[in-house]
């Protein structure tokens, strides 16, 4: 595959994707980014409590403003009016019907190792700019909180920054943890709104000669990344990551499992809150 069919593929796999062009396919006529949101919320798989629906509602508004539409748009599979907020389908024939098949669709992804994000299936990323690229995407499409680790400092990267910006200004939660005291100043510096913390995992950080972690980034709770070294004998380095989406996939609940409840009380391990803290530790 080529690479605009290998992001072709990637768009498809994504169950939201599929909605709005089922959606506009089945319409036939333009619809608004609110009509949009509203039809996938109403019919998503998992019911929403008329409580929560409205938060559902603008959260997914925001995240079809920001990532669905905007994407799709760039690949040609719809028309997005932005400053109208209209949305038109103007899918190419070669994405038929076949395509929105759930079973062909994922038959078809089953054949391809690297990059595959079937829910229960683990992929494979090789090479770091494949996993800076699935971080910004994991970023883009984040709602509600966005965990990043990091083991060094020597995988940080600036054009990521405007993804997490926009993530932040969006309302998510930003949190960033890592020893490296580098890497802390890179954070601090260039998230000011991030909670910054310090990782209390012995299995992020061991030294024993088994590949050791590089970073690790989990998105909403439901998507997860876990960035390996690879050393080779000369001692050059490449980074592979293992992924996994989905609340049930294997490597998210292994990955929930090991961070446990930490997640629910980072803010109590952050700089700031430590900082703040009137007496000192010796």
């Amino acid at each position: 595959m080529d690479l605009q069919e290998e992001e072709l593929v990637r768009l498809l796999a994504d169950s939201t994707n599929r909605a709005i062009l089922s959606l506009l396919t089945d319409a036939d006529r333009e619809f608004s980014v609110a009509e949009i949101a509203d039809r996938i919320v109403s019919e998503g798989a998992t019911p929403v409590r008329s409580s929560d629906f409205e938060n559902e509602l603008e959260q997914m508004t925001i995240s079809l403003h920001h990532n669905y539409l905007p994407r799709l748009d760039e690949a040609g599979l719809i028309e997005y009016d932005f400053d109208e907020n209209l949305v038109t389908d103007r899918t190419p024939s070669a994405v038929d019907a076949e395509w929105m098949d759930v079973e062909v669709f994922d038959e078809f992804l089953s054949r391809f190792r690297t990059g595959c994000r079937l829910d229960g299936a683990v992929g494979l990323l090789e090479g770091s700019e494949d996993i800076y690229k699935y971080y910004r995407e994991a970023t883009d499409k984040a709602e509600n909180e966005l965990f990043l680790i990091y083991a060094s400092d020597e995988l940080l990267d600036e054009e990521c920054l405007p993804h997490a910006e926009n993530a932040i200004e969006r309302g998510v939660e930003f949190y960033a943890g890592t020893k490296n005291q580098n890497a802390r100043e890179f954070f601090r510096e260039s998230l000011p709104e991030a909670t910054i913390w310090d990782p209390q995992m012995d299995w992020l950080y061991d030294q024993s000669s088994c590949p050791k972690i590089s970073r690790l980034i989990v998105t909403d709770r439901e998507t997860v990344a876990v960035g390996l070294w690879n050393e080779a004998s000369d001692g050059t380095k490449t980074e592979v990551a293992m992924i996994g989406e989905g609340a049930t996939n294997p490597l998210v609940v292994l990955v929930r499992e090991l961070l446990g409840s930490r997640l629910d009380h980072l803010d109590y391990q952050s700089d700031d809150f430590l900082g703040n803290l009137p007496f000192g530790s010796d």
